[in-house]
């Protein structure tokens, strides 16, 4: 019996010889096509960066106003109380208060900081500069020297500032607040010996909230606190014999 063929399993055959296909050169564009493309892509470039680059002219420039602490001590007629020169050290600012914008007190636990008006120097050297020219001006001493100053001085004087700041905390007043602390020291003897350790504070009320009016309150303020200074320094039982013996 002759076996039929359609009952067996069928097996396919795959043919072992791959299809061929025909590979195609690639077709070089034409000179003015290829020109176009490049022109195009260098004028997409060029208003994306004139895109990146642009200015609006139509918003105003930044405009910051700058101010100092002015101080205008009466020049004393009068000899130095103290036949010795001081040597001012420099003031340190709380770091509250230590950048050059002018800092507001809005709540009990919240200042802020005023870009558009600043001080045109840190007040570090700003107070530094302005104690130097008050001794200076008011004689207290034979010399008031200043931090560059290499000569020695048998008596130095140096502090912090820890309050610089407008108080606006009250919608009616706005207030000026200054406050330092004040070190004297001897520095004529082998060991250096603290002869003034003070602290001033005072407030000034400012009528109008313009910075220019609130600077002035704040330079208002520092002066009544240099003035309490110099009646504590003009109270120092300090005698030029005494130095003298101390130095030799």
């Amino acid at each position: 019996m002759s076996e039929n063929p359609t009952s067996r399993g069928v097996t396919t055959e795959i043919n072992a010889t791959p299809r061929t296909q025909s590979a195609r050169a690639p077709t070089k564009p034409a000179a003015g096509g290829w020109l176009s493309w490049r022109l195009g892509g260098s004028l997409v470039l060029w208003m994306l960066c004139c895109m990146g680059c642009s200015v609006d002219v139509s918003r105003p420039a930044v405009v910051k106003h700058y101010y100092l602490l002015e101080i205008t001590p009466q020049p004393s007629e009068t000899p130095p109380q103290f036949s010795v020169p001081i040597k001012i050290n420099g003031f340190e600012v709380a770091p509250p208060f230590a950048d050059r914008s002018l800092v507001y007190r809005v709540a009990d636990q919240r200042y802020e900081s005023d870009f558009y008006n600043e001080f045109f120097v840190a007040p570090r050297a700003m107070v530094t500069a302005r104690v130097t020219d008050y001794l200076a001006a008011r004689r207290i001493f034979s010399a008031a020297l200043p931090p560059s100053s290499t000569v020695d001085a048998p008596y130095a004087i140096e502090g912090l500032v820890p309050s610089l700041y407008v108080d606006m905390r009250d919608q009616n007043q706005a207030k000026a607040v200054f406050s330092i602390q004040v070190f004297v020291t001897r520095t004529g003897t082998s060991e250096r010996r603290i002869i003034l350790d003070r602290a001033y504070s005072h407030e000034f009320a400012v009528a109008e909230r313009g910075p220019e009016q609130l600077v002035a309150g704040l330079s208002h303020a520092f002066e009544l606190c240099l003035a309490d200074l110099e009646r504590d320094l003009r109270g120092l039982d300090i005698t030029t014999e005494a130095v003298g013996k101390a130095e030799k």
